[in-house]
């Protein structure tokens, strides 16, 4: 079951009803209830969020009702720390159903309701459909099942599921203006065509492919804001970037700004849709995901366009797109200039650092995580320095003794660098360096150039210095490099 939030949470995805009409009334009789809270919960996307109270009366009746219709949606009813079962509101002033505690499904009765009375129909059909091809599913699991019984059960299931998609096909047609319409058109994704007059299996599946991608979104409605108080468009939404869109960031961002271009038809349509690939992708542990927070961030989450958030969240959100923008994988690495473990040589990483592959790694000599994976990083480039030209640019976050003895200790045959220790008592030490070139201001300020919070932090670099990889440990830093090894010989 979905997380119930507090009801002062609504205020926050608050946003304007859809009834032109004054006043509602939401009678329901649920034989076995009696004289216990009940809540009307409606859907924001994927959540939940409570609406309204009442209480169930001795006979088993609970009314809701108001000046101010409800906007249209599916709705929960909830009592006794548990979903009872969910209905439609849209627009009709009187809502009237009964059912009992048996079965609230099957003994559902509804007594004032158009929309109600096609929505739990078609809850009807398709559990008996359900039960229908359990059996089947059943047995097509079973391992003793032979592939001729298989493929005799594919077509009995297959003419189930067409048999369902008739049944909703069915109701679009005879009611255009009703919700649950909408509700069936938002739940259809396209049929591709078999191609069965192409022979190659790899072309078939890259067309079929193509179709689906191409008219995921043809049957929905991205002015009708109802769809966001259904999970539907949500669901939609997440099955798009996660299953059928190409995983690569430069694919995922075509497709968005696609997306976001359709998502402008409505207000509330485009808000949760910049709102939830924004978060997304800013909470996604796949390497080079970032670019797309970074992308929606810079170019839709603006003062101009992010009407529902205020100055400083949107400040929040651009400056730390701002930071990741430079980072991103396949952008040049910002150059550094640090001072060796001598105290007198400036290394820059662009000029001194000659090398097919650079491994750019920061790190804290107090840090427990650093003091594990320094010494691997070490034996795995002692163990490859006679089969790949790789150079590490080792960055500690202090010049002192303790970050010689650990490098000396453990062997660290890297380029092995520092901001002096000076620099952070006088910062008139550190213009002094500026300006006599040995340094930069980003490279004194690492730790805000690369955006470093926690340590170890390791980029993988190409010889143009660009980035190949990031956040990696040692061994995805095997595996980067084996790939891009595999790939340069292709």
């Amino acid at each position: 079951m979905k997380k119930l939030l507090p009801i002062l949470l609504i205020l926050c995805f608050s946003l304007a009803g859809f009834s032109q009409n004054k006043g509602y009334k939401i009678k329901m009789k649920v034989n076995g209830m009696q004289d216990s809270t009940c809540f009307l919960i409606n859907y924001f996307g994927n959540k939940r969020y409570y609406k309204d109270t009442a209480q169930f009366n001795k006979e088993g009746v609970i009314i809701f009702s108001g000046e101010e219709q409800h906007h249209g949606g599916i709705y929960t009813l909830y009592s006794g720390n548990k979903i009872l079962f969910e209905f439609v509101i849209n627009n009709e002033p009187v809502i009237e159903l009964e059912t009992d505690t048996n079965d609230y499904l099957g003994n559902m009765k509804v007594k004032k309701s158009k929309e109600n009375e096609i929505f739990f129909g078609h809850m009807k059909f398709i559990t008996n459909k359900q039960k229908e091809s359990q059996p089947y599913r059943e047995k097509i699991n079973d391992k003793n099942t032979s592939d001729k019984e298989k493929k005799a059960i594919s077509e009995k299931l297959e003419k189930i599921g067409k048999e369902v998609n008739n049944y909703r096909l069915d109701i679009i047609k005879k009611y255009p203006d009703l919700f649950v319409s909408v509700i069936f058109k938002t739940m259809k994704e396209p049929e591709a065509p078999t191609f069965e007059e192409i022979e190659s299996d790899s072309l078939k599946r890259l067309l079929r492919y193509e179709h689906i991608k191409t008219r995921f979104w043809d049957d929905v409605d991205f002015s009708d804001a109802r769809i966001n108080y259904t999970p539907l468009y949500h669901n939609k939404l997440e099955k798009y970037f996660k299953s059928i869109v190409y995983p690569m960031p430069d694919s995922i961002i075509k497709e968005v700004d696609i997306l976001i271009s359709k998502a402008k038809a409505n207000d509330d349509i485009f808000k949760y849709t910049v709102h939830h690939l924004l978060s997304y992708y800013e909470r996604s542990k796949i390497m080079g995901m970032d670019a797309i927070f970074s992308h929606i961030g810079l170019n839709y989450y603006t003062h101009e366009l992010a009407f529902w958030a205020d100055s400083a969240q949107i400040e929040k959100v651009q400056d730390r797109a701002r930071k990741i923008a430079p980072l991103l994988i396949g952008k040049q690495a910002i150059n550094l200039s640090l001072l060796d473990t001598s105290g007198n040589n400036w290394v820059n990483m662009y000029r001194d650092v000659k090398a097919e592959y650079t491994v750019l790694i920061f790190w804290d000599p107090d840090c427990g995580h650093c003091k594990k994976e320094l010494p691997k990083l070490a034996h795995y480039m002692d163990s490859i320095k006679d089969i790949l030209d790789v150079k590490v640019y080792s960055v500690s976050s202090h010049h002192n003794e303790e970050w010689k003895n650990f490098i000396k200790d453990n062997n660290l045959d890297f380029i092995n660098v520092a901001v002096p220790q000076e620099v952070y008592k006088d910062q008139q030490k550190a213009t002094e360096y500026i300006i006599k070139g040995l340094t930069d201001l980003k490279s004194l300020n690492y730790n805000t150039t690369y955006d470093i919070f926690t340590t170890p932090q390791l980029y993988l670099l190409d010889k143009d210095k660009k980035i190949i990889a990031k956040k990696l440990d040692t061994g995805l830093l095997k595996t980067v490099l084996k790939k891009e090894e595999e790939r340069k010989k292709k």
